[in-house]
């Protein structure tokens, strides 16, 4: 996929996140609830324009990043290397900002009980389709498991990101699962954390070994 296509992919996701909005603007109080904690309770409310704004705003600064973080990297980190995967992953981060901000439109909406559980189903997929294309990440400082060790080391970077990757996709797809039939919160975070940091403290062994 080119940036070209992500950029149109995301501008479809943006006329579309803006099309649910103007749909809420007249059915929304003017005070609505704006965050929820992990028991699934209103311990935030805010102008119904914080949810209205969310979706749009979100994924342009998605399509802005898309443009610039190739013009902004540094030579031997060029994202030019895997703009495929570059590009197919910013249309992932869109999609999840038109995922979230629909969810929370309806949530304000008062359409929907369990945000958390779907939230985190949400989140779990992301990360399996994610998973399914980390390790075609190349050395860059902006994407992947930027670590001291993984930017010194091309072999620490590429084994780092083979081993990110199953753990994204086969933890993404199992939490995803849990969450849909019900695993607390909580217990969606832990794993959530799991899988992200354990590729960051397995990338300081893998440049011992690997140099």
């Amino acid at each position: 996929m080119k940036i070209k296509t992500s950029l149109q992919i995301q501008a479809a996701m943006l006329a579309a996140s803006i099309a649910f909005s103007a749909y809420y603007v007249s059915r929304l109080p003017d005070r609505v609830p704006t965050h929820w904690n992990i028991h699934n309770q209103v311990d935030q409310y805010g102008s119904k324009w914080t949810a209205i704004l969310m979706g749009p705003l979100m994924i342009l600064f998605g399509m802005l990043l898309t443009v610039a973080l190739p013009k902004l990297s540094p030579k031997k980190y060029e994202i030019e290397k895997f703009e495929a995967t570059y590009s197919y992953s910013m249309v992932l981060v869109s999609g999840l900002f038109l995922f979230i901000s629909v969810l929370i439109l309806k949530a304000t909406a008062g359409g929907i009980k369990d945000i958390g559980g779907i939230m985190m189903t949400g989140m779990f997929l992301f990360f399996a389709f994610l998973g399914n294309v980390l390790g075609k990440v190349r050395r860059n400082f902006y994407m992947g498991i930027r670590t001291p060790w993984t930017l010194a080391s091309e072999a620490t970077w590429d084994a780092t990101h083979r081993l990110a990757g199953k753990l994204y996709f086969y933890g993404g797809i199992a939490g995803a699962i849990l969450a849909a039939v019900g695993m607390p919160v909580v217990g969606s975070i832990v794993l959530l954390l799991v899988m992200s940091l354990w590729p960051v403290v397995q990338s300081y062994f893998f440049y011992k070994k690997l140099g």
